[in-house]
Order: structure tokens, then sequence, then C-alpha cells
């Protein structure tokens, strides 16, 4: 019996180390079935929100972070020309333009009379693209002032001639020693009265150049106006067509591609041009024009706003191909300047319905006149 108790008290504390290191095994195991659930909710919850977070992104990117940029300088007004919407075609107007043109057999007339208070317009080839001559000048003028409006330019500016930029042709610059400094106002204003050639080619080199002012001629809606050489460009290069002067010229007068100021200024340069021996010469006693002309000898061109002294207005561009320096070209376009103003100086027929001019974005545009751009051989 001694021996038995003696055995039972040994054998229980085997028993209790086997519970025991049992216990130990379940606890163990209980904690690393624990832990790898963890892990997997952890796995899982990443991936959860990593799809959450792509499906979100998908949805609704990301912005960037904000950078501090410098707001564009204002220019008041704004700077996008606006105006103008259709205009009848005058049938009495055309056949007087017509028969006159007719008998000017060695000449050949592309140009666009109109009128938007009154609602006509007549045009023949005002879509055909012809060498600029000194009309490339307007909408160079039109983009030094969009710059002086942007505070980009000073009219006070001085600008220094160099012998690249000295041209001959028009102007009185060309004799002026390189390094003489002259400042913008001066050269933009002999650029549009006196048609300087050389003036012309510094603000075209001031403005960054005949690419910069190409595309900016084309945000402006211009398709064919285009500078291809500085001046004088007797090759006749540089093109634009009538209906596109006519559009500038109204753009200027009528539009707000130019501040109050600057389109004031603009006009007045315009209104000393010191050739007036075409569109002038077709005016009544008193009628006021703002306008630039151009000749290369093969071409002339004439383009302006007229207005007679009872307040009437109208837009004239006229490109003229003539046998070199035939003075019977000069002649035609006086003619015709005459012509449109004595038509338009008449009361509206009864039968004409009233006009309403419609805002438009962008140059002044003529829906119905539709473009025929033919290639001028």
């Amino acid at each position: 019996m001694a021996s038995n108790s003696s055995g039972d008290r040994k054998s229980q504390p085997q028993s209790r180390r086997k519970k025991s290191s049992q216990q130990q095994v379940e606890q163990t195991d209980r904690s690393v079935s624990l832990s790898i659930k963890l892990v997997r909710l952890v796995i899982c919850g990443f991936g959860a929100s990593t799809i959450a977070g792509t499906a979100i992104s998908i949805v609704n990117p990301p912005k960037p972070l904000a950078t501090k940029i410098e707001p564009p300088i204002p220019i008041p007004p704004p700077h996008q020309i606006g105006l103008l919407a259709a205009t009848t075609a005058s049938t009495t107007l055309q056949n007087r333009l017509q028969v006159l043109n007719q008998k000017s057999t060695k000449l050949d007339a592309s140009y666009l009379f109109i009128n938007i208070d009154r609602g006509e317009h007549s045009e023949w080839g005002a879509d055909r693209v012809l060498p600029a001559a000194s009309t490339i000048k307007l909408p160079i003028l039109i983009a030094l002032f969009q710059d002086i409006d942007a505070q980009k330019i000073q009219l006070e500016e001085k600008l220094t001639i160099d012998k690249k930029s000295i041209a001959g042709g028009a102007g009185d610059l060309q004799a002026q020693k390189p390094g003489t400094q002259v400042s913008i106002l001066v050269a933009a204003t002999k650029m549009i009265a006196i048609s300087d050639n050389t003036a012309t080619n510094l603000l075209i080199s001031r403005l960054g150049g005949k690419s910069a002012l190409n595309q900016r001629f084309r945000n402006w809606g211009l398709d064919i106006t285009t500078i291809n050489r500085p001046l004088p460009d007797l090759e006749g290069t540089n093109v634009t067509t009538a209906r596109e002067l006519a559009r500038l010229m109204m753009a200027i007068d009528r539009g707000k591609i130019l501040s109050d100021a600057s389109r004031s200024q603009a006009l007045s340069m315009m209104s000393r041009t010191t050739r007036n021996t075409m569109l002038p010469q077709g005016l009544g006693t008193g009628a006021k024009i703002a306008h630039k002309t151009g000749d290369i000898g093969s071409l002339i061109a004439d383009v302006g706003s007229i207005e007679s002294p009872t307040g009437k207005k109208y837009f004239a561009a006229v490109l003229v191909k003539r046998p070199y320096n035939d003075p019977s070209g000069p002649e035609l376009v006086r003619k015709m300047s005459k012509i449109a103003y004595t038509y338009f100086e008449q009361p509206v027929p009864t039968a004409t319905p009233s006009f309403s001019p419609k805002i438009e974005s962008g140059l002044p545009k003529t829906p119905l006149l539709k473009k025929r751009s033919t290639l001028n051989n």
C-alpha cells in the first residue's frame, strides 16, 4: 500500500506537467491563430482601402498642388474684337461699280465696301490673296496698341535704329545713322502717316518679329494676312485680302480690340496719312477719313473708315493690280470711292428692312459674304 501511495504521489506531478505543457501549447496555438487572423484582417483592410482609393481616384482624380501664378495684366476694355453681322448685297451699288470695272480692262480690282448701320455691302474678289504692300502696317499698328494697353510697351520707349532695320522706299528714318534713337510714338506715327519702312521694321522687331505677329493675326481670326519679309517688300510676298483689311478697319473703329484711348490715337494717326490720292479724292466736302495706303508699283491699295458730314459711316478696302506704276490705277480707286460715297449718302430705300448690328466674339465677320479664297496667280 505504501508503495502504491508513493507511486501515486510521484505520478501526479508528471500529469500536472503534461497538462501544463498542453495548456501552453494550446495558448500558443490560440495566440498564433489570433495573430494570423489579425494579419489577415490588416491585409484585407489594406487591400480594401487600396481598392477604394483607386476607385475614388478614378472617379475624382486628385488635384495638383496649387502653384502661385501671377495674374495677367488686365486690358481695358477686353481686347477681343466684337461686332458685325450679316449685311445685304446692294445690287445697285454692285452694278455701278462693275460697269466702271469693265471699262478698265488693264486693271484688276478687288474690293469690299460695307456700311454696317445701313446693312449693305458691295464686294468683288474680296477673298483673293494679294500683295499687302504697306497696308500690312495696319495690323502691326493694332498689335502695337494692344501691347500699349497691356502695359508691355510705353509710347515714350526708345528704339535704336540699326543697319538691319534701315529700309529704302518711303520714309525719312532711312537717312538716320545707325545708333540713332527714336520713340515708339514717333516710329508708329511715321509708319502710318508717311508709311516709313524703317520705322515699320523697328516696330516689327520690338513686337517679337514676324512669326510672333503672324500668330497674333491668326489669333484674331485672320487666315491670310501674313508678314513674310521686312519692308519694303517690293516683290509682294506679304499678303492680305480686301475682306481682312476691311475687318481690321472695322475692328479699330467699332470693335473692342483696343482701349478707347488707343483706338482714338490709332485713328488719329490714320487721319494724318499724307498720301490722299485715292479713297479721299472720291469723298464729298467735309467728309472725314482714317486710312492706310499701299503701293509697290504693280499693285496699289487703300483701306479706311469714311464718315460723311451727316454722320454716316462706312468702310472700304480696295486693292488694284495694274501695269507697273500705271496712273489709271489710282484713278480707278478714286472713281470707285466716289460711287460708294454717293450711294451711301442716299436715303435708305423704303423696301430695305431695318438692320440691327449683332455683337459677335472675335473679329468682325460678314456671314453672308461667303469666302471664295483663291490664290492670286
